[in-house]
């Protein structure tokens, strides 16, 4: 079960060896594999994207550690990485390359982002 899998220091379940292992020249498959989740690209990009405004971070933080929000658990028990991630500037091969040296990458980390959806938004 992923959602109580702790990201950084340990082994997590959706960063397996044929990801660490995928040789490319192509940037976006390096980062994101063979078979990108177009999902977890969109919340990356679109988070990144957002963060950068501090009313509109404020307002994703509420909204993510809100009781009604499904996934608050999950994001604050990776909260520390999902916030550095998207407070980075580092172009995404360079943040993939230093999340594999936690064992991690930026596809599992971009995948535990949050949704934003609902009234309470």
């Amino acid at each position: 079960m992923t959602a109580r899998r702790k990201l950084g220091h340990c082994v997590c379940i959706c960063y397996s060896d044929f990801v660490k292992e995928t040789v490319s020249t192509d940037s976006v498959t390096k980062v994101w594999g063979p078979y990108p989740n177009y999902n977890g690209i969109a919340r990356f990009d679109y988070g990144r994207l957002l963060w950068r405004s501090p009313q509109m971070r404020s307002r994703l933080l509420r909204h993510w550690r809100d009781a009604r929000h499904p996934y608050r658990e999950r994001f604050e028990l990776q909260r520390e990485v999902i916030e550095a991630v998207l407070s980075s500037t580092e172009p995404a091969e360079e943040l993939d390359r230093r999340l594999r040296a936690q064992s991690t990458s930026l596809r599992c980390v971009a995948r535990e982002i949050p949704p934003v959806f609902g009234s309470f938004f």
